[in-house]
């Protein structure tokens, strides 16, 4: 199993396709299955192969974020939060946020064998937005709304039912228009249900205050704090971004055995999501 893997990493390698601890991973299990090999491919077993075949891991940039923290502001937030939602159940709290998703993108660091020159493909920058919404239960996830760049592309010829509720502009970027109509469905859809729902969401100029709700009760968070008061960002987005990535990875060990470029439309990345 282990000269497979290492036949297959200098393979891919070759090809410029960056090759994570993970996707390594991933390769190894499968071999592992196909030789009948009766072995877990474990990150313990990653490292003493990488140290084995002297491989490393290398950049093929990122940001950091500063966070604004009030105590103050956080402290009454807390109290004033408690005192508006009393006389919601925790199935009718829903919070509700956007992320960003370069659907294509693929990992800018790599295994490499020490002393090569560490070389990718080009990586793509196309960008998603993604809202995702559920209630404080846990028991029931809003259908997400994925926003991109066009309307009409040529993946959804043919396509009766997308798998997610979509829309588009321009820069693939939640407006307030979006936001307003996303708002109404679900609260005719609430309202068919006869319930009362409180809306949690950050406030951002794309939030407008949506006047003639029935159902629903907006609630915004204070502004420059929603890293610490957003719920959707205490791992829910993240826990969402890592399992499509793991869809992104098995989708590219198969285009590595193709010897071909990996190939993701926006229908692919809605079914993945």
């Amino acid at each position: 199993t282990e000269q497979a893997v290492l036949q297959w990493f200098k393979a891919a390698r070759d090809q410029n396709v960056p090759v994570s601890g993970p996707l390594l991973i991933a390769k190894a299990q499968e071999f592992a299955s196909q030789l009948g090999d009766d072995f877990k491919c474990t990150t313990g077993w990653l490292e003493r192969f990488k140290e084995r075949h002297n491989i490393t891991f290398k950049r093929v940039c990122g940001e950091s974020n500063s966070v604004n923290e009030t105590s103050t502001l956080m402290q009454d937030w807390s109290s004033t939060l408690q005192t508006l939602l009393a006389e919601y159940s925790p199935q009718d709290i829903f919070n509700a946020d956007e992320t960003g998703l370069f659907f294509r993108l693929l990992p800018d660091k790599t295994l490499e064998f020490k002393g090569v020159d560490c070389h990718g493909g080009k990586n793509s920058k196309e960008r998603l937005t993604v809202m995702v919404c559920a209630n404080m239960a846990g028991s029931e996830k809003m259908p997400l709304l994925v926003i991109g760049k066009s309307k009409n592309l040529r993946c959804f010829k043919n396509i009766k039912t997308l798998p997610t509720s979509y829309e588009a502009n321009k820069k693939a970027w939640i407006t307030s228009e979006l936001f307003t109509a996303w708002l109404r469905r679900l609260d005719r859809r609430f309202q068919n249900q006869k319930r009362k729902v409180a809306m949690v969401v950050d406030n951002c100029p794309a939030h407008p205050k949506v006047t003639g709700l029935k159902a629903i009760s907006l609630f915004f968070l204070p502004p420059n704090t929603t890293s610490e008061t957003q719920p959707m960002d205490q791992g829910i987005i993240q826990n969402l971004n890592v399992y499509y990535r793991k869809q992104v990875i098995l989708r590219q060990l198969k285009a590595i055995e193709k010897k071909t470029d990996l190939q993701i439309t926006v229908l692919d990345a809605l079914r993945m999501l």
